[in-house]
């Protein structure tokens, strides 16, 4: 556990409880906000129901961090543990986020927690489309206790309301935002065109299609002409996934591991790609746009709501490595395309996904829970 917490201090404590503190779109949303609002009258205390990355010991973590070491599957103690945690750090508000936390509300509010926010930033990875009934009547019978649900896509929004049954009066729509200062260094120039992926390798971000994909692109052209392609992130299928590759001959894709140095990455990259079966509107494809980066990307989720086919990049539909090739080609065959959308890519996240503006709708909800609950 982090350094004790003054309870009795006068500045009202928002709790963040999130299932592991890894290195993600959700947990980089997450901490974005909360230190963009250091110099608001809030303090802020993460909760991880299971462990944390080396952020939570990080010297330069002025967050306090409590890692509460879930057991997998069903683990009732967890419950007596965090309700133990919150009554000796007296929050006024938990915000919770996706489905894992959002069980641990009544628990919340048995301890004496009065304002109650979850935010939905995607669907679960067992069901990508939102439409698993157990998992939709507990969003619904937690909404007892819950009086805002956050979107991060019109997707989500819309979902949440017209299928799970929320009311529109306690739902609310606040898209990611990102630093644009940040994710703007000079591009790097190459002779190859080079393509990333940002993303964990896991089954719902597909990365199979994607190397598929690239299969088909090497069956048309010299090797001395194939991209590179950068694969950001770790996971289950690392393994699987280089096996693929050695045994396709795709000696231009390379594994870099997790990285905290993805605006370098970027400035080295002329054209991202998102293979995934499921998604909210990630954070990795905004941070692109940023450093006037064209996105290929598959048509899922709240997606489409950024990317307008053939303004910003290419969208394509999910699971269909030849649709994914065929884009991917455009780029290739046509590498003026890349400076042309990357400049609409940085246009539009300056225009509709500043970080400024995520901020500082997230911080009216906390101050209208204060008030609604004092």
């Amino acid at each position: 556990m982090a350094n004790s917490v003054d309870a009795h201090s006068a500045i009202p404590t928002v709790v963040h409880l999130i299932y592991c503190l890894d290195i993600g779109g959700l947990e980089r949303v997450m901490l974005n906000c909360i230190n963009q609002m250091q110099e608001k009258k809030l303090k802020h205390v993460i909760i991880s129901l299971t462990n944390a990355n080396n952020f939570a010991q990080s010297i330069n973590n002025q967050i306090e961090v409590f890692c509460l070491d879930k057991k997998a599957g069903a683990d009732l103690a967890i419950h007596f543990k965090l309700y133990k945690l919150l009554k000796k750090l007296k929050p006024k508000i938990i915000h919770s986020y996706n489905l894992p936390c959002i069980e641990y509300h009544p628990i919340a509010w048995l301890a004496g927690i009065k304002g109650h926010i979850h935010a939905e930033h995607g669907r679960d990875i067992a069901d990508p489309q939102g439409l698993n009934k157990k998992h939709n009547f507990l969003r619904k019978i937690m909404a007892i206790f819950i009086q805002r649900y956050v979107c991060v896509s019109d997707d989500l929004y819309q979902w949440l309301i017209q299928y799970v049954g929320i009311s529109a009066k306690k739902t609310v729509l606040i898209q990611n935002g990102i630093n644009t200062e940040k994710f703007n260094l000079p591009k790097v120039s190459s002779n190859q065109v080079r393509f990333t992926i940002v993303a964990r390798i896991t089954p719902v971000k597909d990365h199979l299609n994607l190397l598929k994909a690239f299969v088909l692109i090497k069956e048309n052209l010299n090797n001395h002409k194939m991209p590179t392609l950068m694969i950001v992130g770790d996971g289950e299928q690392r393994h699987q996934l280089e096996m693929f590759c050695l045994e396709n001959g795709l000696s231009t894709v390379k594994f870099l591991g997790a990285r905290d140095d993805v605006e370098d990455i970027l400035a080295r990259t002329d054209v991202f790609v998102l293979s995934s079966i499921a998604e909210g509107i990630p954070m990795t494809i905004l941070e692109a746009m940023s450093a006037s980066t064209p996105i290929v990307s598959t048509a899922v989720g709240g997606i489409p709501e950024v990317i307008t086919n053939g303004v910003e990049g290419y969208l394509v539909e999910k699971q269909n490595p030849q649709a994914l090739a065929q884009a991917l080609k455009h780029y290739i065959n046509d590498p003026k395309l890349i400076i042309e959308h990357g400049n609409y890519a940085r246009d539009r996240v300056l225009h509709d996904f500043n970080e400024k503006n995520m901020v500082e709708a997230y911080f009216q909800q906390y101050e209208t829970l204060l008030k609604e609950n004092n």
